[in-house]
């Protein structure tokens, strides 16, 4: 007789509750180098090929056959180059300084001698939209799979295979060896709480991958190892299908909880998959390869924090755990407790752990060192914000002007990730808050927000750059003049609060049809305007450039912003004979009917590939 019941088999088969069933199976599967290989594919390179994926100077991918050559990522472009004289080095895409649009540069990189083709950080932003979009390609194989998908990241996913494992199990007519238990399922005979029948002697299933089992236990010892390996037969065909398809070779790890999986897909790369039985979770976790702070989520300050506090050993720190306190949750809870109060005041330094939360943290270990932490695969798309990010090296960001021409770069790229959205959900995306924030250069950091207001059926890079734009001009008027704050080191935009539409639908729709009229605000320039009180206390507010009176502080203050936004766009696109910011020699010099030699083009001007011409952004404040 089985230990497990029939409830826990028709759980599998539920959305909700896979997850807390004890024959809940989950795989996670992850893309083996996934920067990398996306270059190697789109520049035709073998799997043999040493290719690494290159930031500026920095590596962030590399290939498998390079790895061969002990290249990591910790190596720069220089010294990988010294190991390996075969290796193929590609630059991400990059947007330039100043346009709304990523392109690839190959052949150009800091490793090229010809400085023309050097691209450097202060000139561009890299783009990581290329690996989005193939992301977006194989999630769109593992839905037609299966129809609970998480995606982690943008190289790895959770699968919760229960329901796939359920219907093969009993319908799939490809499986044998189960004619008893689909009769007993399909004619009701059965009852929630009873016990499972025994599995079946001589099953013609096999194991698809790496069957961790280090003390040679039965491949089938319950129905648990059954679902396992039909996932496994499943799990298989999913990879095999993405890199038949999308030329892309996954690793595979499949356990009952997501913790366990992620753990089993890193054990043996790459182009594996290892699966880790019910009965060999604690081997597994006791091979001396992991160590507590190896779970999601227990990496970085938490562990460390933990790890301090709780006395762990340098190594074997999981069994450690399950041996010291092998009871309850609550024993570890009270050791907890206890530490942090004989810490008093010293406890301050462990900023991660909440004492109101010593039971959720005690219990989450408690479960974590056994195999038994159980989240859900949760498929629900959760955009909460978006943000485009540039940290600034030198003079890149040295004045407002600059401010624009990078937030020409980060609308563009906003945009398109939304676009992006929309064509993978097929929802509309609509952000209603918008956000920037600056870091000078004696890093004092400001930001500002606003409501998004735009108009026609979608929100537009124009849109996000107009918006930008006021809200860095306000910051630029507050604090441009301080010593601290140009160059800039860092400049962002953000976008959240979003609405998600069903596609078909209106902006109006998102208001409830509650049509809303804004009046258009024209930033400009204070520089050249006065205010003036007269002797009745009437207030006069005087423009002298255009020799015009306001009666408000308020209706000046919309006039002055037509003079920032004029000087600006005469910054960027040059001046108008007529403009009230030129002098009478300015004029003279710039419109005399004399005409002068026009200046020759440099050299590398002749060789750069012209863009497409950006609109004037003094329409922005019109």
């Amino acid at each position: 007789m089985s230990k497990y019941k029939w409830r826990d088999l028709v759980d599998i088969n539920s959305k909700t509750r896979s997850h807390l069933s004890a024959l809940s199976c989950i795989a996670h599967i992850d893309a083996n180098a996934f920067f990398a290989q996306v270059e190697q594919i789109r520049c035709h390179y073998t799997k043999d090929d040493p290719v690494v994926c290159v930031q500026w100077s920095s590596i962030i991918a590399v290939s498998y056959a390079a790895r061969k050559y002990g290249i990591t990522r910790m190596d720069s472009i220089g010294d990988a180059l010294k190991k390996c004289d075969k290796l193929v080095p590609i630059h991400t895409a990059v947007f330039r300084k100043g346009e709304d649009f990523w392109q690839y540069h190959d052949g150009c990189g800091s490793w090229v001698d010809d400085e023309d083709k050097k691209l450097t950080p202060e000139n561009f932003k890299v783009s990581l939209d290329p690996y989005r979009r193939e992301s977006r390609k194989i999630l769109k194989v593992f839905n037609e799979w299966c129809d609970v998908v998480e995606k982690a990241s943008v190289d790895e996913v959770f699968l919760d295979l229960g329901r796939c494992c359920f219907s093969m199990l009993m319908f799939d007519e490809s499986v044998h060896s189960f004619n008893e238990i689909r009769r007993v399922f399909k004619e009701g005979e059965y009852d929630l709480d009873l016990y499972l029948p025994p599995v079946p002697r001589n099953l013609d299933i096999q194991f698809d991958g790496n069957v961790y089992n280090p003390e040679k236990r039965s491949l089938f010892e319950d129905w648990d190892d059954v679902i396992f390996c039909l996932a496994s037969i499943l799990t298989n065909r999913i990879r095999s299908n993405i890199e038949e398809v999308l030329g892309y070779t996954t690793s595979c790890g499949i356990a009952r909880t997501k913790s366990i999986s992620k753990l089993a897909s890193n054990f043996k790369k790459p182009a594996a998959q290892t699966i880790i039985k019910n009965s060999c979770i604690e081997d597994f976790l006791d091979n001396e390869k992991f160590e507590i702070t190896s779970f999601w989520s227990m990496g970085g300050i938490t562990g460390q924090e933990l790890s301090q506090l709780l006395n762990l050993p340098k190594e074997k720190t999981i069994k450690y755990i399950r041996d010291s306190w092998p009871t309850t949750s609550d024993e570890l809870k009270g050791f907890i407790d206890t530490k942090l109060r004989e810490m008093g005041k010293d406890r301050d330094k462990y900023h991660t752990i909440d004492e109101t939360q010593t039971q959720a943290i005690a219990d989450k270990l408690f479960q974590l060192v056994r195999g038994e932490y159980r989240l859900s695969v949760n498929a629900k798309p959760m955009v909460k914000s978006m943000m485009s990010n540039k940290n600034l090296r030198g003079n890149s960001c040295k004045n407002f002007k600059d401010c624009i021409a990078w937030l020409e770069v980060f609308s563009g790229e906003l945009d398109g990730r939304i676009r992006e959205l929309e064509q993978e959900y097929n929802r509309l995306f609509i952000p209603k808050t918008i956000a920037i924030s600056v870091r000078g250069h004696k890093f004092q950091k400001h930001a500002k927000s606003s409501s998004l207001m735009f108009t026609g059926s979608h929100i537009h890079s124009k849109d996000f750059l107009e918006a930008g734009s006021r809200l860095t001009q306000e910051l630029d008027m507050k604090f441009g003049k301080d010593s601290g704050y140009y160059p800039l080191t860092n400049l962002n935009m953000s976008i959240s609060n979003f609405e998600i539409l069903e596609k078909g639908k209106t902006i109006v729709d998102m208001f409830g049809r509650q049509a809303q009229v804004t009046k258009k605000v024209e930033p400009g320039n204070f520089s050249s305007v006065e205010s003036v009180t007269a002797e009745n206390k009437e207030s006069l507010f005087l423009c002298q450039p255009c020799d015009l009176s306001f009666s408000s502080e308020e209706q000046l203050r919309e006039h002055a912003d037509y003079h920032y936004a004029l000087k600006l766009s005469e910054s960027l696109n040059g001046a108008n004979e007529d403009s009230k910011n030129l002098s009478y020699g300015e004029r003279r010099l710039l419109f005399s009917k004399r005409k002068r030699p026009a200046c020759s083009s440099s050299k590398n001007d002749s060789k750069r590939v012209k863009s497409t011409p950006q609109s004037d952004i003094y329409k922005f404040f019109k």
